[in-house]
This record gives C-alpha cells, structure tokens and sequence, in this order.
C-alpha cells in the first residue's frame, strides 16, 4: 500500500506498470476513478487497471477522501473539493503531462468537472455509468444514498460477506453519520453550458440499455464538444461488475 500526502490529507494509492523503468516515457498516464460511498478502488483495480497496465499504460489507483484507506476528513466533500484533490494527487505524484481519466458512476462526473477545470492536463475521458451533472443531480444521488441507509442496499453489495462486507459498512456509515457529504451532495448545481463546453478533451461514455442515467446521456451529447456515446445492451448501472468483459473492450479500443 502507498500513503501519498496530497491536499493535506493522506491517500490510498496504487500504481501500476509493466513497463520497463525508463523504456516508456512516452506511455500514457490511465487514472482511474471510482464511485461514491459504496466504492473504492478495488472496483476498478479488479475489472480494469490491471488489464490497462497490460497494455504498457502507467496506471494509477486510488481512494477518495472518507474512502477506503485514505483519510476520513469531517467536511470537503463537494465536487470541486474532489477536483481540487485529483489535481493535488497528480502534483504529488510527479505525472508528467496530460492524463486519461477512466470514471465510474460518479467518478466520471468526477473526470468531466476535472477536465472542465484542468483542460491542459486531460488528455482524453472514458464515463463509465457517469453520474450526468443535470439540473437536482446533487438530490438525487442524496435520495439513492438515504434509501441505501435504511438497508435496502443495492446489488453490488449483496455478494460481499466477512472483512469486506464491514470495511464497506463502516465506510458507509461513516461517510453519511461523521462527514457533511450529504449536505455537500445536496448544495450541488448544475453544469452551465459554458462548463460544458469547456471540456476540451474527447470524451467517450459507455451506458447500459436498461441504466436510470440513459436519459441524462442526451446532455452531454448536446454540450460536450468531442462526445461518443456506446450503449450496451441489457446491461444496467452494475455493467463495470456484470459486464467487465465487454468494458475492458471499449477500454482497449479508446485508448487505441
């Protein structure tokens, strides 16, 4: 496990590449970002990093803030305060030129208002399931969160037992009894247009047939200035854990 020291809070980081030290200077930097609450990066550590270093890519890892194993501050859980620290992340860890960012649920949201930001130091964007910045987006996810809460968790969480299974708890109720997230969630606004179209790098979303957020892909394909959009069918909000076959697919081909 590495500690990396960024925004003056501590960091859960894993790296990873299969490249000889110095050999790929030229290699692009793949950054992945996971979901709310109910996540960490392990999700995407298991379905999608490893297979990215596979391909000679500098792979980079980590938990958020009040996450997994990094540090669990009482209050700093708006989206600015995740882009601001992403941005502290790559600066301590010494990456060198513009990255891709790879985002699930609302670690893509996370990589759209980082490049929104940033557009200089992103090189291109993978939505995986994103969390779409619509008009009560904030609402939403406070609604989805506070029905979890009453136990009625969601099938991600149904096959996990032991250790795992309450690390997530008392990550969860963490989060919403110990830290003004919720309260963070709902102040949230919407994208403005000129948001929008200040993200300059291209951007491809993938999103199931049968997912909640289909709709919501329409916006970004109204304001997003380089957007693709791939639908998978049958597949639901669960794709990045129910279809981690056909993700990694989508993943090589764009970062080819």
């Amino acid at each position: 496990m590495t500690e990396v020291v960024a925004n003056n809070l501590r960091f859960h980081v894993q790296r990873l590449s299969n490249s000889e030290p110095g050999s790929a200077s030229d290699a692009p930097t793949v950054l992945f970002l996971h979901g709310l609450v109910v996540d960490n990066l392990s999700s995407l550590y298991l379905t999608l990093a490893t297979a990215t270093a596979d391909l000679g890519a500098h792979t980079i890892c980590y938990d958020q803030r009040g996450h997994g194993r990094s540090e669990r501050p009482a209050t700093g859980y708006t989206l600015n305060d995740s882009v601001t620290d992403l941005n502290a992340l790559i600066a301590a860890l010494d990456v060198r030129g513009p990255v891709h960012l790879v985002g699930n649920s609302y670690g893509g949201l996370l990589a759209l208002a980082y490049a929104a930001e940033h557009p200089d130091r992103t090189a291109g964007l993978l939505l995986i399931e994103s969390v779409v910045p619509s008009e009560g987006w904030g609402d939403r996810i406070v609604e989805t969160l506070s029905i979890a809460r009453t136990g009625a968790y969601d099938d991600r969480l149904r096959h996990l037992k032991g250790r795992k299974w309450d690390n997530l708890t008392k990550q969860f109720l963490g989060l919403f009894h110990e830290t003004s997230l919720l309260a963070d969630m709902a102040a949230e606004q919407p994208f403005t247009p000129e948001r929008f179209a200040a993200v300059e790098a291209p951007v491809h979303a993938l999103f199931g047939s049968e997912s909640d957020l289909l709709p919501d892909a329409s916006l970004l394909q109204k304001h997003l200035p380089h957007f693709e959009l791939t639908v998978l069918e049958g597949q639901s909000h669960m794709m990045l854990t129910q279809a981690s076959g056909q993700v990694r697919e989508q993943l090589r081909t764009w970062l080819s």
